[in-house]
């Protein structure tokens, strides 16, 4: 029950395009992203310090050839639900600290 929030793609041999996607498991840990190679199944494990947006740019560079083209985008519904929450909690912590003071 993953979530995608970011794609990286990138064109290969044959024009035919990969896609690497960082995906989230918003039930268990929300903070805790997933590389997952959406064509050969690579998922690496995340116990590294390296940044996950290098490790997908290096995996679909040098596991399919992928070097041309490469775009990344977020997710749309993923972009509009932090657009929501993120004000409603701001709007939360002043109703809060309001009713604190009182």
């Amino acid at each position: 029950m993953r979530a995608p929030i970011r794609r990286f793609t990138a064109t290969g041999p044959g024009d035919q395009v990969f896609t690497v996607n960082i995906e989230r498991d918003f039930r268990y840990d929300p903070y805790r992203d997933f590389v997952v190679c959406a064509h050969c199944g690579w998922s690496p494990s995340l116990l590294t310090m390296r940044r996950l947006d290098a490790m997908a740019w290096e995996h679909l560079a040098s596991a399919h050839g992928a070097e041309r083209g490469m775009s990344q985008q977020e997710d749309e519904s993923f972009r509009k639900a932090r657009r929501v929450v993120l004000p409603l909690c701001a709007v939360l912590v002043v109703v809060l600290l309001v009713y604190v003071q009182k």
